[in-house]
């Protein structure tokens, strides 16, 4: 387990909601568009038709009506995901320390109970694990209003935008192929923006996390420290490569260009922002921890191969392109070590938050 590991269950979980997201807005796509064959089949396609009876402000209301009920159910679902993704990513991380400290303390550390003489990090463990609810709390409080106020705006916008069309294609008496045509269309654009909401409220989840970790950590555990990691793809702004793989100054803040952030998304520069998909990642003492049961992957010879073939390949790549690259050149030697699974560790423990 490492905290590469960690990213890959944690998109399991991501992938699992953008799947439901896309069935809701199948689901709104077909609603609006029956909605609408119904109108014209009673109608036509003229707008003279619809100004009677304000049958025009009746279809309206009827759009907003249906997309109200869709969209409060991905609020829901979103707000679920982030719950989830808070959860797992939190116990993840707790359980990643854990292991971290038993590999120290070259033992797997007993939790089962808080009594006088337990070692510190005993005490820590089970700090974070006391700490976790709380600090969910506090998440949702910080994050819950904005998210509100998103996707009521996305609704609006593609309630606009459907009966914009509509009415335009009544103005100049288009048929009902065209006008559902028009819908699939913006349904598609709003689809790709709920997703993209998607994507930034999982990715604030696990900065918010690794953030109050790192917090929780720092003067507890010797050397933990904190850097930022760039995405690999060609869509990364240049201020975030530039970025990439640097480490949080002793107050816990990454510098660039004057402004300062302790994690991303948290720059006071709106532009340095929109659209990010950095991550940061957890060092302790130095070294990325990783951990298996036949595998010495805190060897301190298999460390410093590690460690130097890094910064050889950091000169062309991203950290985590030159991590992976690193660990699958450099083997650690085979050797039996204190294991205990994530599951087997989070049936003993995962309730004691």
């Amino acid at each position: 387990m490492d905290q590469l590991e960690i990213f890959e269950r944690l998109q399991n979980i991501i992938e699992e909601f953008e799947k439901s997201f896309e069935k809701h807005y199948s689901r709104l796509q077909n609603q609006i568009v029956n909605n609408l064959q119904e109108a014209y089949e009673k109608y036509g396609n003229n707008l003279s038709e619809y100004r009677k009876y304000s049958r025009l402000e009746a279809l309206k209301k009827q759009f907003d009506v249906i997309s109200t009920a869709e969209y409060q159910k991905l609020l829901e679902e979103a707000e679920t995901m982030q719950k989830k993704t808070f959860d797992m990513t939190y116990l993840l991380y707790t359980y990643l320390v854990y292991l971290y400290l038993s590999s120290e303390e070259g033992k797997l550390l007993n939790i089962s109970s808080m009594v006088a003489g337990t070692s510190a990090a005993v005490a820590i463990i089970y700090w974070l694990l006391r700490n976790r609810k709380r600090l969910l709390k506090e998440f949702l409080k910080e994050s819950e209003y904005e998210t509100l106020l998103r996707f009521k705006k996305h609704k609006d916008d593609y309630v606009y935008s459907v009966f914009m069309d509509t009415q335009d294609n009544l103005k100049a008496e288009a048929d009902f192929t065209i006008t559902s045509k028009q819908v699939k269309k913006r349904t598609q654009s709003a689809k790709y923006n709920g997703l993209k909401r998607l994507q930034e409220m999982f990715n604030g989840t696990v900065n918010f996390v690794q953030e109050k970790l790192y917090d929780a950590l720092k003067g507890k555990v010797d050397g933990v420290e904190k850097m930022w990691i760039s995405m690999r793809d060609m869509q990364v702004r240049y201020a975030h490569r530039i970025l990439d793989s640097q480490f949080a100054d002793e107050d816990g803040y990454f510098h660039y260009a004057g402004d300062r952030a302790k994690r991303p998304k948290m720059w006071k520069d709106p532009t340095m922002n929109y659209g990010c998909r950095c991550k940061i990642i957890l060092l302790f003492g130095g070294r990325l921890p990783k951990f298996s049961r036949i595998h010495d992957y805190q060897d301190p010879e298999y460390q410093m191969k590690l460690t130097k073939r890094i910064a050889e390949l950091l000169q062309n790549n991203t950290y985590l392109q030159s991590l992976k690259q690193a660990q699958d050149e450099i083997k650690p030697p085979k050797r039996t070590v204190p294991f205990m699974t994530f599951e087997e560790w989070l049936e003993q423990y995962g309730e004691k938050g």
